[in-house]
């Protein structure tokens, strides 16, 4: 093949590969089915008072569709799933609400189990909490679920389609007795890289009986004791459930990062294990070796050394014929001649 039919076949080859590029990138971007209808609030924090036995949460529900919707309401307790960055998920036949320390199903009602949406309507559904009473000190989690069933005719026949069911979450602290301790699991970390790390996962336990929102901060100190980058941990104010653990994937924001100066970098990491006592500090160290900066240097080193062995020769000579020739300058310029003495002049007598 000559050389314009290799180029040819070179850019065809690479205007393929960003087509394929390009493609991929709109086939994920592909967005999914929308819901059958959105409920706001998703998630709702009660802080009981005193002597409170009773509240509502007004919940509002919009049919998103063409189509009359019927919603049918409930209420489920859900659980954590450990070591997960907040999933939950919902307890299902044989659960026994009376088991669980922290239920809120047997104290949540609505004023009707169904509701009827219009096309496109929306409505404010009452979500009634009574007999908080006979809560046990300390948080509890529950949601409210709103089923959508769709009606449509085909040829003379109705047919019913029921959706997925949309959860608005709640959750409640009574007004004594509940107790935060949130606690750092042990993690591991890299020792040695070759990059600055982006990503550190910490996991966290609520070992209190009220779903806790941990607060601090993880900071990237340089070689040179300056920070390197810095961010708020939980950001978000995710909750952990009581008794459970939930990883947080946090995200350092790093600028340059391939001119990361080689060296030994320090993580810290401060958190308040309860909202009213100090902060607890945890290091870790490591160090970096940057590629995209050593290599460079590499094979900038190993091309002086190429030049130096072909040339070595030559450079030797032009630094011998250089040195001689000072030295030759040096040799031919004449000593200097002292000064004249001053004759003595000599009285004539006559």
């Amino acid at each position: 093949m000559n050389r314009r039919g290799w180029c040819s076949g070179l850019l065809a080859g690479i205007l393929f590969g960003i087509a394929a590029l390009v493609t991929s990138g709109t086939a994920v971007a592909t967005p999914v089915a929308t819901n059958t209808i959105r409920v706001s609030p998703a998630l709702t924090n009660i802080q009981l008072s005193p002597g409170e036995t009773s509240t509502t949460v007004m919940a509002t529900v919009r049919n998103m569709t063409a189509s009359q919707v019927v919603v049918r309401l409930s209420a489920r307790d859900f659980t954590g799933q450990a070591n997960y960055p907040g999933a939950i998920s919902f307890y299902g036949a044989g659960y026994n609400p009376t088991s669980n320390p922290h239920s809120l199903q047997n104290v949540v009602s609505f004023q009707s189990p169904i509701i009827v949406l219009a096309p496109h309507a929306s409505q404010q559904v009452p979500i009634i909490l009574s007999g908080l009473s006979q809560l046990a000190p300390g948080g509890h989690y529950g949601a409210a679920l709103f089923n959508p069933e769709t009606t449509s005719e085909t040829n003379g026949t109705s047919r019913v389609s029921i959706n997925s069911s949309v959860a608005s979450l709640i959750f409640l602290t009574t007004a004594t007795g509940g107790s935060q301790n949130v606690s750092l699991r042990p993690f591991s970390f890299g020792s040695l890289f070759f990059g600055l790390p982006s990503n550190v996962n910490l996991v966290f336990q609520n070992n209190g009986n009220t779903q806790a929102a941990p607060e601090g901060q993880l900071t990237l100190y340089g070689p040179d004791g300056s920070i390197t980058s810095t961010v708020v941990l939980n950001a978000g104010s995710g909750l952990i459930l009581p008794g459970m653990s939930r990883l947080f994937q946090v995200i350092l924001p790093l600028h340059d990062a391939g001119l990361a100066a080689p060296g030994r970098y320090r993580l810290e990491l401060r958190y308040r294990p309860t909202p009213q006592s100090g902060f607890v500090t945890v290091n870790k160290s490591f160090y970096l070796i940057n590629l995209s900066v050593i290599i460079p240097a590499l094979l900038l080193i190993a091309l002086l050394a190429w030049v130096c062995r072909w040339y070595l020769g030559d450079i030797i000579r032009i630094v011998r014929l250089i040195a001689m020739r000072i030295i030759r300058l040096f040799r031919k310029r004449p000593p200097p001649t002292p000064p004249e003495k001053p004759k003595k002049s000599k009285l004539v007598q006559g």
